[in-house]
């Protein structure tokens, strides 16, 4: 049996052992890597973090309970996505796919669930009309001067190109036998 001297480190190392465990259990992690290499960002208790180039997020010191993160794109691409999930005990690790329905899916890396988000009312902006579109044309005697608009995005640009006539010198002649 234990003595007087001998039970109340034990208890006070034990205690410490206990309470060191509870506050290691309590501090998990989250990551997410996207299927396909794509950025995104994330928003969290009103904290924005974003993936690397190559689509990886690790968010670390995670509590246990229930989470509800906003998943989105630069862009525009798709549409931003909020998903709901807890974390007991252990970190959580998920990959974000796209399903051929263009929708975006977490799915679990341990027990591969899959967790469908709530889409956000935003729609993409679709392409519409001419992204490139010829002005004007003028042929002078060095050359041909053409001038084209660009939108990129909202925002439009303007080339001008021109293209020389070829020297005289430079054009061969097709000569003929007589």
């Amino acid at each position: 049996m234990f003595t007087v001297k001998c039970s109340k480190p034990f208890l006070t190392l034990l205690l410490s052992w206990l309470l060191m465990g509870m506050a290691t259990a309590q501090s998990n992690f989250l990551y997410i890597q996207s299927e396909n290499n794509s950025p995104y960002y994330i928003q969290l208790n009103g904290i924005n973090y974003s993936s690397n180039a190559k689509g990886y997020l690790l968010i670390p010191q995670m509590q246990n309970g229930d989470y509800s993160i906003i998943v989105g794109f630069a862009g525009d691409q798709y549409s931003e996505y909020t998903y709901s999930f807890s974390i007991e005990n252990k970190p959580k690790g998920y990959s974000l796919k796209l399903t051929q329905e263009g929708e975006w899916v977490l799915m679990d890396m341990v027990s591969l669930e899959l967790i469908r988000g709530i889409s956000s009312n935003f729609t993409p902006a679709k392409q519409s009309g001419k992204q490139i579109q010829k002005l004007s044309t003028k042929q002078t005697n060095l050359g041909i001067d053409q001038v084209y608009s660009v939108k990129n995005g909202s925002k439009i640009d303007t080339i001008v190109l021109f293209i020389p006539y070829p020297n005289k010198s430079a054009i061969r002649t097709k000569v003929t036998k007589q």
